[in-house]
Formats: C-alpha cells, structure tokens, sequence
C-alpha cells in the first residue's frame, strides 16, 4: 500500500531509544543521499542560498530584521527541507527518484505540511516582532546601522548586557520549543497519514527518549547551518541538502 494513502493513526509511533553519537550515523546516511543524486539536492539547496541573498538584500537598512531573518532561518528550517526529507524518502523505498515525482509527493501532503508551516510561520513571527522590538526600545536613538555594526554593538561593546541577555535568552527558548515540537514532525507528516498534534507529540516523545542524541544534533544543526551564513550563503547549498537528507535517517532511525 502506498503509505501516502494508508490510513490516518490515531496512536502515536513508538520511538526507538539510540546512542548519544546517532547524530554522526544521520549525517552519513545524508551525505550518501545526496551523492546518490547530487544535482536534485545541490539545486534545490541553490534555491536556500538565492534565498537567503534576497533576504540580505531586502533587508538593507534594517539590520534588525536581518538579524531576526538569520536566527529564525533555524526555526523555519525543518519545514523548508521537506523536499530532501522526500528524496532520501525515495531512495529508501527504491521508488521513482526525479523533481516531478518529489513535488507530486509534496502535493499529496500539503495539508498536513501547511499547517504545520503555519505553527512554524506563527513562531517566526513572533521571533521578529520581539527582536525588532528590543532593538527598537533598548537602543533607542543610539542606532546602528548595519548588520554587522548592530551584531557588534549588542554583543561586543559591553553597552547593552540587558538588550544581549534578553534577546539570547529570548531566542534560545523559542529555538528549544521548536526543536522539541520538530525535530521529526515534517518527515513524519511526509511519511504518513497523521495529524499535526500527533507528529508534535511524536518529537516530544523523540527528545525526551534520547536527550543526549538531541543535544548532540542540535548542536551540529546550529553549527552547520552558520557555517552556510558565514560563507555568505555559499556553503547553504551543501548544507542544507545534507541535513535535510540526514534529517530522514534521524527520523527513521528514532520512529519505529
């Protein structure tokens, strides 16, 4: 049966507990998919790194919005990768591997997957808004403009510790109730038939079973991915393919 058209389960997947080093594994299985089709991965990871210069350049003379831009590109991250969490979804199964059989999958789940792009969109929003506000109101006339110059004046002048430890603290908690409600909610709604609080509760699960593999794997998340940022996006269009791919073996390997 195709599992895009099995049934809705209403019980949730049990999870598999793995080693704290499990992350390492995923990262390999990722880098095997996107060997297996480099030029689908490396082309759809194009797109993040076009993205990501239209948001620089949109953002010129609002550096506030850029910095809430670049952090929350870890927020939104999970749904945006879907299309890596399909091809590795292909190469397992052995199914028919080309771009109008990903975006014809992608078409089948849309609902799921909108909805929960709209829990992901609800959380950015807010992101913005807060840090727009900080700046707004701690800096007050004392702007800066640049993004380079505002990074530099929050976290290295020494001149606005409330404004650094309220808007790290800030960032931090709604990074950590993302990653809890979405470390494997997209590829599961991907994989099959099941409501958007159930896949959330799922990942819940996930992290609470495997703390030490989570805590390892959101560090090379966060770590990768700025990696991309500070090769001014150039290094996106590998490491987005590869975490996305890797994303799937993580969920394979942790939902039974």
């Amino acid at each position: 049966m195709d599992i895009l058209h099995s049934p809705v389960h209403h019980d949730l997947p049990r999870v598999r507990h793995v080693a704290w080093f499990r992350p390492f594994h995923w990262l390999a299985g990722g880098l095997r998919d996107l060997s297996r089709r480099p030029a689908l991965s490396l082309s759809l990871g194009a797109l993040f790194a076009i993205g990501g210069l239209c948001i620089f350049a949109l953002a010129q003379g609002r550096p506030e919005l850029l910095l809430a831009a670049v952090s929350g590109f870890l927020l939104v991250g999970p749904l945006l990768a879907v299309g890596f969490y399909e091809i590795s979804r292909r190469i397992a199964g052995g199914d028919r591997l080309d771009a109008a059989a990903v975006a014809h999958s992608l078409a089948a789940r849309w609902r799921p997957l909108a909805l929960y792009g709209l829990f992901l969109a609800a959380i950015y929003f807010i992101w913005a808004q807060l840090t727009t506000a900080l700046v707004a109101y701690l800096l007050g006339s004392e702007w800066i403009w640049g993004f380079e110059e505002l990074a530099r004046e929050i976290f290295l002048s020494g001149r606005h510790p409330n404004l650094a430890a309220i808007w790290t603290l800030s960032g931090a908690t709604l990074a950590a109730v993302t990653f809890l409600l979405s470390v494997v909610t997209a590829p599961l709604l991907l994989d099959r038939e099941v409501e958007v609080h159930h896949a959330m509760a799922t990942s819940i699960n996930v992290v609470a079973t495997n703390l030490p593999a989570m805590l390892l794997w959101s560090f090379l998340i966060v770590s990768l991915t700025l990696f991309g940022f500070v090769t001014l996006m150039a290094g996106l269009v590998l490491i987005m393919p590869l975490l996305g791919h890797a994303t799937w073996h993580a969920y394979a390997d942790l939902v039974e």
